[in-house]
């Protein structure tokens, strides 16, 4: 009898034991739920509260010194001009120097490098994130440089009534080339040309005449194996529809090229040959165009500057956001997730879920706007100094 009570108080101490194991396991999961939920609501509210102003957090005095443009490079800021470059950090330190003399410089950013060429004239600088500086010379005056991820360079180039698009290592050694022209068969005049970030493809959009009609094409180039497959490793080309000119091309990532035209847009993949995503056709006056690696859109106007629209599509082609714009900008970009546009006085930062995050006019003339972080931190550029500043409430 004694033994069947130890029993049965091992095994009620057992299924005791059992229960408040599984108590505290459900106790904790609760907990970590709760803890979750309460960190998704902060993270919410974080990245959906709108700011009305901002606090200086550190500037730089630059009054006095030759500036062309200024462009964001990875957490830094470039200052460029015709006696050259200076990248400067969040604490307002210089980054890296590069010195040089163009009448005319240029500039294009991927990844880790910049490429600065002289139009009109055939300087090349290619400038890592960590200051390296590798210099060359074109053989013809330049009309546009990109730059690749590795720091592959394409200049597009003219001499006389012929022009050349050649592909560049860091060393200046020509990597590949195409003679291209109004008078060359099955090309015409280049428009525009982007490079691939891995600098393997190559887009190019042509005009030609042909019995005394304008025709608008564009076609791509494969670099890699796949392209010496194909004659002149030219992969796929498509005309424009008539009275339509592709005035620009981009590669917004690695395997997706955005042709814009004046009539609208076109999405197409090319992870080895071109194949169409989607046709978008704009009927209103296009203003400005925009884009980065996850979106492309269009500002469109219509009778007026001050009736303008924004359309937002998602790199499938579909329209994520439709809103009126109202204020008269200056500069529009897209970067990350954000809209920032600015004239003179006033910045609107907009989310591309069309919620205002920013909207501030400032005492003096403002020059640039970049973001530093992908939350409250920002460069802002006047005449006279680059100030990085967080936003306010």
């Amino acid at each position: 009898m004694q033994r069947e009570n130890e029993d049965k108080s091992a095994r009620g101490y057992a299924i005791r034991k059992k229960r408040y194991k599984r108590t505290r396991i459900l106790l904790v999961l609760i907990l970590l739920l709760v803890v979750a939920a309460i960190g998704v609501m902060a993270l919410y509210s974080i990245y959906n509260r709108s700011y009305h102003g901002y606090k200086v957090i550190k500037s730089t005095d630059i009054k006095g010194e030759t500036t062309v443009g200024y462009l964001s490079f990875g957490s830094s800021i470039i200052k460029y001009g015709k006696d050259g470059a200076i990248a400067y950090k969040q604490d307002g330190k210089v980054q890296w120097n590069c010195s040089y003399n163009m009448s005319d410089p240029v500039v294009d950013v991927c990844d880790n490098y910049v490429v600065i060429a002289d139009r009109g004239n055939k300087q090349i600088r290619v400038i890592s994130s960590k200051g390296k500086v590798d210099e060359y010379s074109s053989e013809f005056n330049i009309v546009k440089v990109e730059v690749a991820g590795q720091g592959v360079v394409a200049a597009l180039m003219e001499e006389g009534n012929s022009n050349y698009i050649k592909l560049y290592d860091l060393e200046g050694n020509v990597l590949a080339e195409k003679k291209t022209g109004v008078k060359e068969k099955d090309s015409g005049y280049p428009m525009d040309i982007s490079l691939s970030n891995d600098g393997t493809k190559l887009a190019v959009s042509y005009m030609s005449i042909t019995d005394n009609e304008i025709i608008s094409r564009f076609g791509f180039y494969n670099f890699s194996d796949v392209g010496k497959n194909h004659s002149d490793q030219y992969v796929g080309g498509f005309n424009c529809e008539k009275g339509s000119i592709a005035t620009r091309i981009e590669f917004v990532n690695n395997d997706t090229v955005c042709v814009y035209k004046n009539s609208g847009f076109e999405l197409y993949k090319v992870k080895e040959i071109p194949k169409l995503i989607k046709k978008i056709p704009i009927k209103e006056k296009i203003k400005s165009i925009i884009y980065n690696s996850l979106y492309t859109g269009v500002v469109t106007e219509a009778n007026s500057e001050s009736d303008k629209n924004l359309l937002l599509y998602n790199l499938s082609g579909k329209c994520i956001l439709d809103k009126q714009i109202k204020l008269n900008y200056k500069k529009i970009f897209l970067i990350n997730k954000e809209l920032i546009l600015y004239d003179d006085l006033t910045c609107n930062i907009i989310r591309v879920s069309g919620k205002l995050k920013f909207n501030y006019t400032f005492d003096g003339d403002i020059t640039d706007i970049y973001p530093i972080n992908n939350l409250d931190r920002y460069y802002l550029v006047s005449e006279s100094k680059i100030s990085s500043v967080q936003l306010k409430d």
